[in-house]
This record gives C-alpha cells, sequence and structure tokens, in this order.
C-alpha cells in the first residue's frame, strides 16, 4: 500500500472510528457512497451489521456468529479488543469470462472479538464494502484454549426489508446435490424453513434493489445453503454442508483460518448483478506463472446426440472414426476443441478402469493427431473417482498425448473434502497444462481467477435435460440472473430441433427444445462458459439458418452490458470482444416487442447481421430470419426493436469495418 493510501486511509475513517469507540458503533462506505455498512455491538453484546443502499434499507440489524465444537456459540456477551481499517483498489486480468479486466476497489474494517466469560475465546470478522455490494467473513486466530478448529455451523443472519421475492431452488436434504433444479418465484414468507435453498440467492426488495446471496473464495471450507429461520420473518441464515461421516462437524482446520467470503452483491436493478465481478474480486489473484496455453473456446460434442452420424459409411459410437467425423466438424464450423465424453475408456460408472488406456474401438493417438492436424485441441471427460486416484499418474500422461483438458464429472456434494479434491484437482491439471471442466459440480465461487485454467461448472440445469425431462423458457432466462451470478455455466446450447411446449418430447435420441432457434442462438451470447459445447450432431446443423453465428461467436469477452432485463422475463445484453459487439436477447413463453440501445455502437461503422424470429416461428420454432447490412456513425444509422415469439429470441452481429 502506497503512502498516500494509507494516510487517506487514516483519515477515511478516523470520524467512524472514533465514534465507534464511544458508543460500539462503527459506519464503512463504498467507495461511490451508494453503499453503506453500519456494525455495532447490540444489547445482548453480538456483533450485527445493517446494510442500506441509495439511502434506503437493504438489510435491517442482522447478527453474526459461529458455533465450534469446542465451547459451543461464539455469538453473545463478546467485547471488541480491536479494530483496523483498510480501502484497496486494483486492476486485474481475467482469462474468460464477461470481462478482459476487472477493477476492484474496495473499504474495510475488521474487529477481532472476545467472550467477556467462559473460555474467552477470540473471533475475527472482516468486512469489506464494494460499489458492487458487501461481503464479510471469519478468520481464526491463534489462541491457547483452542488447538484445533472444529465448527459446527456459521450462525449468520440476513434480516431483509419487508418481505422480498426470491429466485430460489430448493436441494435435497442431505447435502447431495448437483445444482440442477429449475429455480422457483416466490415470497420469503411462503417459503417452508424446511427448505433449504441454493445459492446464489437472488432477490428484489420491495422498493428497494435487486440483491443476491452467495459466497466467494470456497476453499477448504464446507460449502454453505441459505434456510428461513423458523418463526422469524423476513430472517435467512446460513447452513453448513456437513463432513461425510462428521457427527455433525461441517470444517475442520487449524487456527490462522479463513471462511470463505458471505457475500451479498447489489445493484439498482437485476442486470447490476450480471455485470458485477464482485466474486472475482474476493478471489486469490492468478498464481500460475505461464497462461499462453489456456485458450477458452467452442467445443463439438458426442455425447448428448449419442454419437450420432448420418449418410456415412461407419455407424456412429464411441469409436475413432465417428471421434474424427467430429473432429472434421470442428475443423468445418471454426470451434477450437472436440470433447470425447463418457466411455472411450471404460463404461462412465466404472470407477477401477485406467484412465490411461482407451478401449479397444479408441486409437487415442491418432484421434489426437488428426485432430492436431486440424487445428481442433481434444478434451476428455472422466470419472471423479478415478482422478481422487488416478490423477498423478494420468495427467502426466494426458499431457504427453497433447489432451488440452478434462471434464470432470459425477462429484455432486460440496463438504469440506469435495471443496478440497477441486483444488487438487485444478492444481494438477495447472502442473500438465490442462483445462478443466467441472460436471456434477457445486457453484462457482470464484476460483478460476486464482485458477485460470478452470474453465467451466456445470451446477446448472442445462440442455441434456431435454433428453429425459425438459428446460422452459423461462428457466433460460432466469438463470443468467441467478446461477451466472455465481461464474461460468456449462449449459451446453446450440439444440436445433426447436419445438413449441405443445410439440416437445423428451427423448434420448435426436433431443429437442421448447422455444425458437434464435433463442438457442442467443445462448451463445447470454451464457458464460470458458468452454461452450455444442450439444448437437454435425448433421443437426450443417445447411441450417442461423449456423454462421457459431462460426465467429466468442466465449470469453473484453466488456459486457445488460441492456434491459427482468429476472425469468426477459433478457437483452451487449457483449464485446475486440471491436466487435454481439448483442443478444431472450423472452420467456410471453411474446414481447422491445426496443434495443444502440449507443454502444455509435460513432464507428459496422457490418451488422441480425438472427430474428422468423416469421412461422410461432408454430415453426425453427424458422430464422438471417438480414445484413452496414451502418454509418450516428445514432440515426440503426435503430431495431427485438419481436421475439413466445421462447424467442434474437442475436445481432456488430462487425467492425476496418
Amino acid at each position: 500500500m502506497t503512502l498516500f493510501k494509507s494516510l487517506f486511509s487514516l483519515l477515511f475513517f478516523i470520524p467512524a472510528i472514533s465514534m465507534g469507540q464511544a458508543n460500539t458503533t462503527y459506519n464503512i462506505k463504498s467507495a461511490d457512497q451508494k453503499t453503506e455498512v453500519t456494525l455495532a455491538l447490540n444489547q445482548d453484546q453480538a456483533l450485527s451489521y445493517s446494510v442500506r443502499y441509495l439511502g434506503k434499507d437493504v438489510l435491517f440489524p442482522s447478527t453474526l456468529g459461529v458455533e465450534f465444537k469446542t465451547g459451543g456459540l461464539f455469538e453473545k456477551n463478546l467485547s471488541i479488543i480491536s479494530s483496523k481499517n483498510n480501502t484497496g483498489k486494483e486492476t486485474y486480468d481475467l482469462y474468460s469470462g464477461k470481462s478482459s479486466k476487472a477493477t476492484a476497489e474496495f473499504n474495510e474494517i475488521s474487529f477481532v472479538l472476545q467472550e467477556k466469560a467462559g473460555m474467552k475465546r477470540k473471533l475475527e470478522v472482516v468486512f469489506r464494502v464494494y460499489n458492487e455490494g458487501v461481503a464479510f467473513r471469519y478468520q481464526f486466530p491463534q489462541q491457547e484454549k483452542m488447538k484445533t478448529i472444529e465448527i459446527i455451523r456459521e450462525n449468520n443472519v440476513f434480516c431483509l426489508k419487508h418481505d422480498p421475492t426470491l429466485m430460489w431452488p430448493m436441494i435435497v436434504p442431505n447435502f447431495t446435490t448437483s445444482y440442477e433444479d429449475f429455480y422457483d418465484k416466490k415470497l420469503l414468507n411462503n417459503i417452508h424453513p424446511d427448505f433449504l435453498m441454493a445459492m446464489p440467492l437472488t432477490m428484489q426488495i420491495p422498493d428497494g434493489p435487486h440483491i443476491c446471496i452467495t459466497e466467494a473464495a470456497l476453499n477448504d471450507y464446507a460449502g454453505s445453503y441459505i434456510k428461513k429461520i423458523k418463526d422469524q420473518n423476513n430472517k435467512l441464515t446460513t447452513v453448513l454442508s456437513p463432513l461425510p461421516g462428521g457427527k455433525g462437524i461441517a470444517v475442520k482446520a487449524k487456527p490462522g483460518h479463513k471462511s470463505p467470503w458471505r457475500v451479498i452483491m447489489i445493484g439498482e436493478n437485476a442486470g447490476d448483478l450480471i455485470e458485477s465481478n464482485l466474486i472475482y474480486h474476493l478471489n486469490d489473484p492468478n498464481v500460475l506463472q505461464d497462461v499462453s496455453w489456456i485458450k477458452p473456446g467452442k467445443c463439438a460434442w458426442d455425447w448428448w446426440s449419442e454419437a450420432m452420424v448420418k449418410n456415412q459409411s461407419f455407424t456412429g459410437g464411441m469409436n475413432t472414426q465417428t471421434m474424427k467425423y467430429f473432429i472434421d466438424f470442428a475443423s468445418e464450423f471454426k470451434l477450437e476443441y472436440m470433447l470425447i465424453d463418457a466411455g472411450w475408456s471404460g463404461k462412465h460408472d466404472d470407477t477401477l478402469q485406467d484412465m490411461t488406456k482407451p478401449i479397444a474401438e479408441i486409437n487415442m493417438k491418432e484421434i489426437i493427431e488428426y485432430a492436431k492436424g486440424k487445428n481442433v485441441g481434444i478434451i476428455l471427460w472422466v470419472n471423479w473417482k478415478c482422478v481422487k486416484n488416478q490423477m498423478d499418474k494420468a495427467f502426466p500422461v494426458y499431457q504427453q498425448w497433447g489432451v488440452k483438458g478434462i471434464k470432470m464429472d459425477y462429484m455432486d456434494r460440496d463438504d469440506q473434502e469435495m471443496v478440497n479434491f477441486y483444488l487438487q484437482v485444478v492444481k494438477k491439471a495447472a502442473e500438465n497444462k490442462l483445462m478443466v471442466n467441472m460436471h456434477g459440480a457445486h457453484k462457482p465461487s470464484g476460483l478460476s481467477r486464482t485458477y485460470p485454467n478452470l474453465m467451466t461448472y456445470e451446477g446448472i440445469r442445462g440442455m441434456e435435460y431435454n433428453k429425459w425431462a425438459r428446460t422452459t423458457p423461462t428457466h433460460h432466462v432466469t438463470i443468467p440472473f441467478t446461477r451466472m451470478l455465481a461464474g461460468p455455466m456449462d449449459v451446453t446450447p446450440g439444440v436445433f430441433r426447436n419445438v413449441t411446449e405443445e410439440d416437445f418430447v423428451s427423448q434420448g435420441r435426436e433431443a429437442m427444445a421448447i422455444g425458437t432457434r434464435c433463442s438457442q442462438l442467443a445462448m451463445f451470447v447470454v451464457y458464460e462458459s470458458g468452454l461452450q459445447s455444442l450439444c448437437d450432431y454435425p448433421d443437426a446443423y450443417r445447411g441450417q439458418k442461423g449456423v454462421e453465428l457459431l462460426k465467429v461467436v466468442p466465449v470469453s469477452w473484453d466488456e459486457t452490458r445488460v441492456l434491459a432485463g427482468e429476472v425469468g422475463e426477459y433478457i437483452i445484453i451487449a457483449r464485446r470482444k475486440g471491436d466487435d459487439w454481439f448483442i443478444a436477447g431472450m423472452t420467456n413463453e410471453t411474446e414481447r416487442e422491445v426496443l434495443v440501445p444502440m449507443s454502444l455502437v455509435w460513432n464507428k461503422k459496422f457490418q451488422v447481421t441480425i438472427y430474428q424470429d422468423g416469421k412461422k416461428a410461432r408454430s415453426q420454432p425453427t424458422d430464422v430470419t438471417v438480414e445484413t447490412k452496414e451502418t454509418g456513425t450516428g445514432p440515426e444509422q440503426f435503430s431495431y426493436v427485438a419481436k421475439m415469439v413466445s421462447g424467442g429470441g434474437f442475436v445481432i452481429h456488430f462487425k467492425a469495418i476496418k
């Protein structure tokens, strides 16, 4: 920290600290002055906090605490034995996602709390206020009477203003989940207190902002969920995922340990939450010296289509010829990767298979060499239990083969053991220059900043569900405002058998999806994922209207702006790559016309390609209209009213004219 910044920090906080020492009340504001946090010891001598945004209450006084196995609940009858203030500002690089650079600016206050009686345990609480929201975490200091840290729960309370509307998924009670539920819109006080809610938990405060409760920097700790507090209206609390066989203990650690950040993202509207990089701000910087091998991209993929091959002399399946066929498609459509899914080294549920020995039908050396000649990289699916036992042996072999990444599957947990395993895998993968796609996964929490080879997570009800259940247009425009706030999501868009709700049938082969083809095209712009897998088979795309977009749309961006949208209703988003802009929109089951703001693309000349729902799209959702034109440099040169049918969408590609 520079001398100037240190002096600024001191000057900024002296009034609040002086007041705080007199009446145990402390105030801290964001740099833009929009968000204010007030902290105090209440009448029970428990630390509480409240949050205001633009002068309005967001969270009423809410208490904090931690329950340890030794000594029980640390919450009341406390004293503040020291406090410290800090400020920070940094600009850093991101290697995939919504922006190539991010700027973080925060004001921080930390307290060391001590019990006045009993064991006189100590606990440090750190609060940060960013322009994008508020975060707090616990730090567990060295102390004589606690040689080890065993945590049963955190008693974090979120006392919300009035009765907010939540977008929430219910999670099964035993904490085994892959985060693949629908989101439901409910008033907080209509939710049963026994229901676990997954984060990110997005909600709208009545007459106030949108907020999202989630966590960042989940490392060597239990993942957490949200519950309504029984018999207390408008109050939520966190619940930690217990260790398997831990007898109620969720976290085991040594003094000096830190909890994840508990995050409250805040925005005047829901789109502000999507633009935020707050989750990355709260993670450690990139630790990889060489990132040149980390290359986001789109993937051809064999699993969703069941390796469908048409009009060829061989039968599609897990064999060398089929993989070459998909590689040819990847090369033709300028896709960077071919994802070879489960079955290449044995059955998907065979946890004893050798991850380095392909089945007889797969000549991996031949496939990789063939792909290299087509400028296509290979990514391999792996079962996590095999990885756990074999990664020290297998990952160096994959690097020697020339494999570019792995897709690890079936974890379905986020207890401390599994969270630690994720980090082990990502580190070992980085040592061997392998990118990672986490499937059957818990939510992201920003680890991709520290290890940018971690490209994407599933943790979402994606297009695969159309094979045995369904996704819906409402779901498609809910997840950008909910799950995507935590980080990249591997939805696997690109279904080209597009049908109405009445015509939809779930089926394994040649699966379909509700909504228009344009809505599927729009997903490539709306959804963030450092590895974006096209779910359908090659002949589903060839010769079809709209496919040219798949050849040119990026998967990583320099800038993102949300132009309009409401959770579960519709979204219009603009993303920039270099000098090019892509603007895309999607709607739920409601037809709508929306005037799309165009100020971002004034003052430059563009070749503009518009993909929109065709005239027959209401009854024939595959109908797409594609139009190309050039624009001038002024606002009068181009305007667009998005006309989206039920489950519809659009994409506009502004290609800069040099």
